[in-house]
């Protein structure tokens, strides 16, 4: 894998485990038994989009980091 794209796989790694820190706050807060039911019901909202982001973070760093891909052109600009 060439530098740039080990790169960029780095970083996606680094902002997935950024979403992941957030994400357990949400969840510890979350345990409260103070919270109200529409707080807590937030809360799960917020929970659902950060895994949702952290799983697209990481199918990004595996395509980036796939050894096949590279060079890859998607059929769209094959075409042209």
């Amino acid at each position: 894998m060439d530098d740039d794209r080990r790169e960029l796989a780095n970083r996606l790694f680094a902002a997935a485990t950024a979403m992941l820190e957030d994400a357990a706050a949400v969840a510890a807060a979350g345990q409260s038994p103070r919270l109200s039911t529409a707080q807590l019901v937030e809360s799960g909202g917020r929970l659902k989009v950060a895994a949702q982001a952290v799983t697209v973070l990481a199918e990004a760093a595996a395509i980036v980091a796939d050894p096949d891909i590279v060079g890859r052109q998607s059929p769209r600009k094959r075409r042209r």
